[in-house]
């Protein structure tokens, strides 16, 4: 009679809703767009079948709402609330969402069985009290799962650049035929960058796609130099934040094309699992550059002897832009809405958008509705 009635009331919620009933853990009630990248991405390498992926979409929108929680009920934690005290890994383990990812992903491809829905598949590796609720999820699970393969905006000079479809697209006009891009594109000079679903950074140039890099977690960052030189970097699979090119033997000499990186011109600037997402980059006059990422909740920039916080409370990756006055602004998304940096995270209006924002040096800020209309924002 219990299980009937939450049943009952799960449906007419219109969702699943597990969630940790600890009430001091604070459940964003929107996803994170970096956590369902880097759960989809962990999928993918993995080879799962459609019906496994949307498994771990179901349990993660069920067990967080697809947030890697820092909290949960007893010792749960992470987007799969996986508990060290039942043998998932250690507590720093379990909140690295790639890692927390595969051993989800791995269990349920053993337990795999013809009968099984997506969502019953979800209850034999979570083994929760209720089986029916992440098959209630489906719907969002679903949505979420359409967005892992989309991605931006990108404007620059004007231009929209996304990624939809799993392709990359400029003011409606496409730009690739593969049908293997996930996540936000980067614009430098005449470039433009992207991902792949394996984890793979192109460049597009003179109308060619040519491979740059491989073995990346997020999506990559192109800056020009005041040389007209091209930099890359990335948050890699590992976790770690890297600086992908250099002008002598990288991308960007000059008016050339882009030449295929040797992965031995990487310059490491984090140790492994310290951020995730896409990093945000700001090169001064004098050709000095800082490197804003999101470590956990933190807004942290690179900084002579190390990293430095500046803020806490994303729930995306940062846009940081060099104003014409020399100073710097600092966007993101808090709980799907966009926010500026001052001495606070401060609102740019209550209209809900998801993935990144893309700001302008003029103050102008862009973003993305989920059905996929960019707009100007604040």
């Amino acid at each position: 009679m219990l299980r009937l009635a939450l049943v009952f009331l799960l449906v007419m919620a219109g969702t699943a809703q597990a969630l940790p009933r600890d009430a001091s853990c604070r459940v964003p009630g929107v996803h994170d767009p970096d956590v369902i990248r880097a759960v989809h991405t962990a999928g993918l390498s993995l080879g799962v079948s459609d019906k496994v992926m949307l498994a771990g979409f179901e349990a993660g929108w069920v067990e967080s709402h697809m947030n890697n929680l820092a909290c949960g009920d007893a010792d749960s934690l992470g987007v799969f609330q996986q508990r060290p005290s039942m043998g998932w890994g250690t507590p720093e383990q379990i909140m690295d969402v790639s890692y927390a990812a595969h051993r989800f992903f791995e269990r349920a491809v053993k337990l795999d069985r013809p009968d099984l829905t997506p969502g019953l598949l979800a209850d034999e590796v979570q083994r929760s009290c209720c089986p029916e609720r992440y098959d209630l999820a489906v719907g969002r699970a679903s949505f979420l799962l359409r967005q892992a393969w989309q991605g931006g905006p990108e404007v620059v000079g004007g231009a929209v650049y996304v990624v939809e479809d799993g392709d990359v697209w400029v003011d409606r006009t496409r730009l690739s035929t593969s049908g293997d891009f996930v996540g936000r594109p980067s614009v430098a000079g005449r470039f433009v960058f992207a991902r792949t679903s394996r984890g793979d950074v192109v460049a597009l140039a003179d109308g060619v796609w040519r491979p740059v890099w491989s073995g990346v977690g997020g999506d990559p960052e192109a800056v020009l130099r005041p040389d007209g030189t091209v930099a890359l970097y990335a948050v890699l699979a590992d976790g770690s934040v890297a600086k992908l090119s250099d002008p002598p033997a990288m991308i960007g000499m000059g008016g050339a094309s882009p030449q295929g990186a040797g992965q031995s011109g990487s310059i490491p600037l984090s140790p492994r699992g310290f951020a995730a997402g896409k990093p945000s980059v700001i090169v001064q006059p004098d050709g000095a550059a800082a490197v804003y990422v999101r470590s956990g909740s933190a807004l942290v920039v690179s900084a002579p002897g190390g990293w430095r916080e500046i803020a806490r409370g994303l729930d995306a990756s940062p846009e940081v832009v060099l104003r014409p006055d020399g100073t710097v602004g600092v966007f993101t998304l808090v709980n799907g809405r966009p926010h500026r940096l001052a001495t606070t995270w401060e609102p740019l209006g209550d209209s809900r958008f998801i993935d990144t924002v893309s700001a302008q040096p003029d103050g102008t800020v862009y973003a993305r509705k989920a059905d996929g209309t960019v707009l100007k924002v604040g």
